[in-house]
Formats: C-alpha cells, sequence, structure tokens
C-alpha cells in the first residue's frame, strides 16, 4: 500500500488539492517533487479545476524528498505515475522495465548561486558545491558548467550532496554549508536579500543544459494493462496547461500563490517561462538526448546495450491526447 511510503523516514508526504468532484473516478498515485515550482503549475490546475476528475481520474500527488524512493515506489507499483524525467531516462537506460510518456514543459530553470566572495564559475575552485543527489539532473548542471569553465568537477571542487530540493540548498548556502549550489528559479530573487551572488542565470545555463524536468513516466506493466488511463491522464495535464496560457491573469495570481511571491514578480516569472511550457506533451530527439546524457553521465560501468531515444520514451499516448 502507498501509505508504507507516505512519511517513510520523512521522504514523501502526502499532498491534496481541492476540486469540487473529489473523490470521483480511479484512484490514481503519481509522485511528483512537491508544489512551488513553476514546472509542477499544469498538475495543481489540472487537480484544482477538475481536469483529472472529468477523465475519471482522482489523482493524489505524493512528495518524494528523493527520486531513488520515488523510482523503487514505482517499481514496486506503489506508484502509478512519477514525474521526474531525467532520472526516469537514467533508469530506462540501465535496463530497467520504464519509459517516459511526456515532457510538461520544454526546459529547466537553473541557477547557480554562491556565496559574494566567488565571482566568476572558475572562482570555485577548492570550494563546496551543493547539489540534491549524485547522478541528478542538478549534478549534471554544475558538472557542465564546471567543466566549460575549465575545471574538473571531479578534483578542484568538492560537489556535495544535500537531499530534499531547492530550499534546502539555498538554506545550506545561506549558512554557509557550502559555497556554492544549484537551484532552481526563482530563487535567484531571494539571493541578493541573503547577500548572495548570482553566478550563472536561468538563460545562461539553459544555453548550455537543455534538461526537460518535469513530465510523465511509467513502468512497461503500467503502459501494457492502462493504455487508455495513460491518454485520460495526458489529456487533462495537457488540458490544464493550455488553460494557463490561454488565462494570463489567473496564471499570474496562480505563480503569486503558490510560490509566495509579490504580484509583480509574479507577471514578471510568468511571461518569463510561459513559453517553456510544453501542451504538445513531446520532445525533439535532440532533448531525449541530453536526458539520455544526464542520467547516464555518472555510471561507473556503461550498459552492455546503449540505450537508443526510441528505447527511453514513447510518445503515442501524447499523440492521442492531443487528439
Amino acid at each position: 500500500m502507498i501509505m508504507r511510503w507516505i512519511g517513510a523516514m520523512g521522504l514523501c508526504v502526502l499532498f491534496t488539492l481541492g476540486s469540487s468532484t473529489a473523490g470521483h473516478g480511479k484512484d490514481i498515485n503519481l509522485g511528483w517533487s512537491g508544489i512551488g515550482s513553476w514546472t509542477t503549475l499544469p498538475y495543481v490546475v489540472a487537480n484544482e479545476r477538475g481536469y483529472f476528475n472529468r477523465e475519471g481520474l482522482n489523482v493524489r500527488l505524493i512528495t518524494f524528498r528523493g527520486t531513488n524512493l520515488m523510482l523503487t515506489a514505482l517499481l514496486a507499483n506503489e506508484l502509478d505515475y512519477a514525474t521526474i524525467l531525467p532520472f526516469l531516462t537514467g533508469a530506462s537506460a540501465r535496463g530497467l522495465p520504464v519509459k517516459i510518456l511526456a515532457a510538461v514543459t520544454k526546459s529547466s530553470s537553473y541557477v547557480i548561486l554562491s556565496r559574494p566572495e566567488i565571482d566568476s564559475v572558475k572562482g570555485l575552485r577548492g570550494k563546496k558545491v551543493g547539489i540534491n543527489s549524485f547522478g541528478s539532473s542538478a549534478d549534471y548542471a554544475a558538472y557542465a558548467r564546471l567543466s566549460r569553465s575549465g575545471l574538473d568537477p571531479n578534483k578542484d571542487v568538492t560537489i556535495l550532496p544535500i537531499g530534499g530540493g531547492t530550499p534546502e540548498r539555498f538554506a545550506a548556502l545561506v549558512s554557509g554549508t557550502v559555497d556554492a549550489t544549484v537551484v532552481t528559479s526563482p530563487a535567484e530573487y531571494q539571493a541578493e536579500k541573503h547577500g548572495l551572488r548570482v553566478l550563472m542565470s536561468a538563460s545562461e545555463l539553459g544555453e548550455l543544459v537543455r534538461i526537460p524536468i518535469t513530465g510523465v513516466g511509467a513502468t512497461f506493466r503500467k503502459i501494457e494493462r492502462d493504455p487508455d488511463e495513460i491518454v485520460r491522464l495526458l489529456r487533462a495535464l495537457r488540458l490544464s496547461t493550455q488553460y494557463m496560457l490561454q488565462n494570463p491573469e489567473f496564471s499570474v495570481g496562480l505563480f503569486q500563490r503558490v510560490m509566495r511571491m509579490d504580484a509583480l514578480l509574479a507577471d514578471k516569472l510568468f511571461k518569463l517561462y510561459r513559453d517553456q511550457y510544453n501542451p504538445e506533451l513531446s520532445l525533439p530527439d535532440n532533448i531525449v538526448e541530453d536526458l539520455l546524457a544526464v542520467g547516464t553521465f555518472r555510471l561507473k560501468e556503461r550498459p552492455k546495450t546503449a540505450a537508443t531515444v526510441q528505447s527511453v520514451r514513447d510518445w503515442s499516448f501524447a499523440e492521442k491526447a492531443r487528439r
């Protein structure tokens, strides 16, 4: 039962959202990284505005503080779906029976923040850089940026896994536990208040690292047993994303409420990220190749059979959801 995972070691929590028709339809357990990021807002809208319920689905959003635990729950059939695309792609590349089925965003919004005395990426030599976990998309973003700046991430810096999400890494930077960290936007707007420096903005890092983080993935067993359910789930996410794009005033208010920011900043961020939402739900193959790179760059032993783009993704359900 999914309740075995809820609250286990404080690593996952059940998150429920209001809906006028909540409780109707088939119960679905969906693992996600939690509320508070612009990338997860389509799930919030689909639940709050009843798009899931209209498709006959009662979706329970379960927040996991670690991707390994989320994957374990997915493979144990305790979860129906998971949302962390880079991790799922890496699992598929390692031969585990999972595939990515949709992407609700076209990119991520990673930012590198540092202590104020560090004025460049090269200035991180000999310093500690905080990430969530080894092999994660945040780890890959740090690794790629450090390498591009002429540093050896394995020798010139100490990459320190902190766990949790952006709030935990931001707190570690403020406290001095680490000298720099990779976080998701809009954390950079809080950086100045704490005397921190933005080493790499989201747009700068996005030119180097194209990593859509949030979407939908499932096991082979789920794909075989419930294809119609998958289409309905994706159709709900597509409609919620379209609603956000077609109703900017609503979306600005959503940014303000969910991400706890003032109206001016909410308006600025929605305009910045609106084109990165992905109602088409599929991705070009070159972006999937980037996801494969994220999922495999830390592997000590490469799989005997190299993973292909076609082996890790299946857009057929997204195509049906668009009809």
